[in-house]
């Protein structure tokens, strides 16, 4: 009897036992599914955190890519930067930061990228300034070049007017030109057929500028119809580039005084009714011109 008491009372022990160490692990697993619970819903709050820091950052580099893609400029140099950071960027998003270290590196290269943007902003900014420096010293430039241009062709002009003053001054120049139809008696006549000779008569003027020695005075006689009076000797002068026949000539000593001259033509049977032109040229150039009828 005394040993079955003896078997009960280890029982009971051994049972109290059990209990205790039931509870206690009761109590461990209780504890750990705390942790376990406080540990995933630590984990869940940082994925949440990461996954809104990650949306955040993506959004921020949208905003840096769009920033560079908005800067103008021709500088081939600078567009190449632009598009290799551009390309940077649209590699960092491809990445799925999840973790404090990835987050860390996202900013770190988000701070890289604005600091490279805020530069090439001062260098475009700075190029842009100099180029409109440039343009308005281009415009400065040519409207300078234009009032060059403008005084040139001024003193171009005034240049050719004082050589033609020059020209006409150095000239010798005719005047008074009277143009009397002659028969053989050297008596004025109108018919046709009674005309011998055309004598022109005009004044050389007086000119200091003209060097004085023999000049050769040319006469041409034009008939109604264009045609130039012709003679047997049929002179040819080049005047202006261009050479023209003229009816007859004389050489006259000029002494810088006004000279009457006379200059003849003999009649060859050309001569019709009408109105002619009569010229007289020296030296290369038209010193004198007028008309008679016939």
């Amino acid at each position: 009897m005394s040993e079955k008491k003896t078997n009960t009372g280890v029982l009971y022990g051994v049972i109290g036992l059990l209990a205790v160490v039931l509870l206690v692990a009761v109590y461990m697993l209780v504890d750990l599914k705390k942790d376990f619970d406080a540990t995933n819903n630590e984990l869940q709050q940082n994925r949440i955190f990461f996954a809104q820091e990650r949306d955040s950052l993506e959004g921020e580099l949208h905003n840096i890519y769009l920033s560079y893609d908005s800067l103008e400029t021709d500088n081939e140099r600078i567009q190449q930067e632009l598009s290799i950071q551009q390309e940077k960027i649209e590699r960092l998003i491809r990445i799925q930061a999840d973790d404090a270290y990835k987050i860390k590196m996202y900013k770190r290269e988000m701070e890289t990228l604005r600091s490279v943007l805020r530069s090439y902003i001062v260098q475009i900014d700075s190029l842009n300034s100099k180029n409109q420096e440039l343009m308005a010293e281009n415009v400065q430039l040519k409207r300078t070049e234009r009032q060059l241009q403008t005084e040139k062709e001024q003193l171009q002009s005034e240049k050719t007017q004082l050589e033609e003053i020059k020209d006409l001054a150095s000239s010798l120049q005719a005047s008074d030109i009277y143009v009397e139809p002659i028969n053989e008696n050297n008596r004025p006549r109108n018919r046709i057929k009674s005309i011998h000779k055309i004598r022109t008569d005009f004044v050389i003027r007086a000119n200091p500028v003209v060097p004085a020695g023999d000049k050769t005075i040319y006469l041409k006689l034009i008939r109604p119809d264009g045609v130039t009076l012709g003679s047997p000797e049929m002179e040819v002068i080049t005047v202006n580039e261009e050479e023209i026949p003229v009816s007859a000539s004389r050489t006259v000593a000029y002494e810088n005084a006004d000279l009457p001259v006379s200059i003849f033509w003999t009649n060859n049977g050309e001569l019709v009714p009408g109105e002619y032109q009569v010229e007289l040229y020296a030296g290369g150039k038209i010193i004198g011109s007028s008309v008679f009828e016939l």
